[in-house]
């Protein structure tokens, strides 16, 4: 169906009234059309099954998908709207036959060699999108190609496009722009920096991590899963006060305007990244030395992965967090699935007797969970809501991991 003949969904008149919603916007998708689209991701990670099965097993109202740029995604994206299995709504976005709110975004890699998302509002603004990138890719069909386009360059076809611009896990010593470019934004990027508005904390930090560098006092922080599979969709996410779901809310919302904002980030402790501390590849061992390691104390080698937070204490501003008034909770959370002594049965039963992950995980009642998976079981869950999981730390690429309780 042609881009200016596509169904749109007039949105209802807003009121004042506001709501929250749970959103994960870094998601990736790994085929469409039959061809991969995202190499490293599950090619069973399809559009349809994150809008249809894995946003409401884990009770997402707002999902991203960063690979709305391939001529793939977008093809599959103009079928679901000719269907009717999406609506696309005048103030942006796409809501779904489920109430599920998909917001298109473009995750690249920039001349700098650093991980960008744009979150575009339109199918006429992806359309432009591939138009503008066309020439300065190599392959229009796959994810995060390394696009011929400096971050500022970027920042510019993202506010052309009326967009909202993204540092992609700002802090990873793959591809993120602290973890491998600059100690500072201002320094490179000049009167560029005011115009960043929102950053991503990826799964090796978190609130008090980030909070200790100067320059992100102004930022939105995001938590999300840059899920590459279906069980991952989820596994970080934000709780996001809008109007109604749409495009222009979010945006209103990660700008904090008009009483819209962030209201919590929802992630896997640091200590589960697998970059959070530094690692040796020649002792294929996780440093956990006090932090910055630079050099591994074992064999001398200079050639480590440096984790996050050694990356994040060697550049940091304050010795402490120091939080902006307008900074939301941070909730320590891990999938259900990476908690010992939660198997696929007991997940099962669990998904069987309540709505979703994420119902479970915040608003269920102890003596419920309880009833239907045991003691031991609802008082794990217990444990993580209340931050009290002992966890191995990872890094360089090993994902840590919680360390079985007695109880």
């Amino acid at each position: 169906m042609a881009a200016n003949s596509v169904n749109r969904l007039k949105p209802a008149h807003e009121t004042a009234a506001l709501t929250d919603y749970f959103a994960d916007l870094h998601i990736h998708i790994g085929s469409a059309q039959g061809k991969a689209v995202k190499i490293t991701a599950s090619r069973q990670l399809q559009l349809r099954t994150v809008i249809c099965n894995d946003a409401p097993r884990k009770g997402l109202d707002i999902v991203g998908v960063v690979d709305s740029g391939s001529v793939l995604v977008s093809a599959e994206i103009e079928e679901m709207l000719a269907e009717g299995d999406l609506v696309e709504l005048e103030e942006g976005g796409f809501i779904a036959r489920n109430g599920v709110l998909l917001i298109t975004a473009c995750e690249v890699e920039s001349r700098e060699g650093v991980h960008l998302i744009v979150y575009l509002p339109y199918l006429k603004s992806i359309k432009e999108w591939q138009v503008n990138i066309r020439s300065k890719v190599h392959n229009m069909k796959l994810s995060t190609q390394k696009i011929n386009a400096s971050i500022q360059d970027i920042i510019d076809l993202s506010q052309h496009l009326q967009g909202i611009f993204c540092l992609a896990h700002a802090f990873t010593p793959h591809k993120g722009v602290y973890g491998m470019w600059t100690d500072k934004l201002a320094d490179k990027l000049g009167e560029y920096k005011a115009k960043i508005k929102v950053l991503e904390l990826g799964l090796s930090s978190d609130t008090d991590m980030a909070d200790m560098l100067s320059e992100t006092r102004d930022i939105t922080f995001l938590s999300n899963s840059d899920a590459h599979s279906s069980p991952n969709v989820g596994r970080e996410y934000n709780l996001v006060r809008m109007a109604a779901k749409n495009f222009h809310e979010l945006k209103l919302c990660l700008t904090g305007q008009d009483g819209r904002g962030v209201m919590g980030n929802y992630g896997m402790h640091p200590r589960m990244g697998k970059y959070h501390r530094t690692f040796c590849p020649a002792c294929d061992k996780i440093i956990a030395d006090t932090p910055p390691v630079k050099i591994c104390p074992w064999c001398g080698n200079f050639r480590t992965v440096m984790g996050v937070l050694d990356r994040i204490v060697e550049i940091r501003d304050y010795e402490f967090p120091r939080h902006p008034g307008s900074r939301p909770p941070y909730y320590y959370r891990i999938p259900l699935k990476d908690l010992p002594g939660i198997g696929p049965m007991t997940y099962n039963r669990l998904m069987a007797a309540f709505p979703n992950e994420l119902e479970l995980t915040e608003r269920i009642s102890v003596n419920d969970i309880s009833q239907a998976a045991g003691l031991k079981i609802a008082a794990l869950i217990n444990d993580l809501r209340l931050g009290r999981l002992s966890i191995s730390p990872g890094g360089g690429g090993k994902y840590g991991k919680v360390n079985k309780m007695d109880k």
